[in-house]
């Protein structure tokens, strides 16, 4: 009878320490995770506090990484989105400078100056990451055809941009009866990459 009871104590200490080794177990969980967790919200905090920090601008302006991020979120989705016609008036005005046919103003396919200019001329003046995202989010799907138009991925800033940018390049082709002229004038005003002086030299225009 004796023996039965210090049996039963045995395992009345041994199922206590095992509660007690599974608290501690427990504990030590519990705190491993508070300090992952105030670690984690003391690195969200310092970089939040580092992206907020001002950037002095060569210009005399003041930035932040934490504004450029949300300047940059309002130009460009990632899903093509359902904007209406943007360059309608722009392939007008480029049919009269470069002399096309009625069947190719019809044509959905344009010829290849339409895109060289509108790539050179008007989606080449975005910053250069806004030009990546709408290269990577539409790429090729057939030869020289893309499933979007590149437009659709862009932000309501970024149309607002794409819109001005439209603007200037019809407001240059009214002026011009080339598109020589109107590429030298473009680039004149908006320093762009064309090179007139190479140009007239291949035509033998200038010595």
């Amino acid at each position: 009878m004796k023996q039965k009871k210090e049996k039963a104590i045995k395992s009345d200490n041994g199922s206590e320490t095992g509660e007690l080794s599974i608290v501690d177990r427990q504990s030590a969980l519990d705190l491993f995770k508070d300090v992952a967790d105030n670690k984690a919200e003391q690195f969200f905090l310092a970089k939040l506090k580092r992206d907020k920090e001002i950037i002095e601008l060569v210009g005399g302006g003041k930035t932040s990484l934490y504004e450029e991020q949300r300047k940059k979120a309002k130009l460009i989705e990632s899903i093509p989105q359902t904007y209406g016609s943007k360059f309608s008036q722009f392939f007008e005005e480029l049919s009269n400078l470069a002399k096309w046919t009625d069947e190719q103003k019809k044509s959905f396919h344009k010829p290849q100056i339409a895109p060289k200019i509108i790539n050179n001329y008007i989606y080449s003046r975005f910053p250069h990451e806004v030009f990546s995202h709408m290269l990577e989010k539409n790429p090729y799907v057939k030869w020289c055809l893309r499933q979007h138009k590149h437009y659709l991925f862009l932000g309501e800033d970024g149309i607002l941009m794409l819109e001005k940018f439209i603007d200037d390049t019809v407001t240059v082709m009214k002026e011009c009866t080339t598109v020589y002229e109107f590429e030298k004038e473009y680039s004149r005003r908006f320093g762009k990459g064309f090179q007139p002086v190479l140009f007239e030299k291949y035509l033998g225009l200038i010595s």
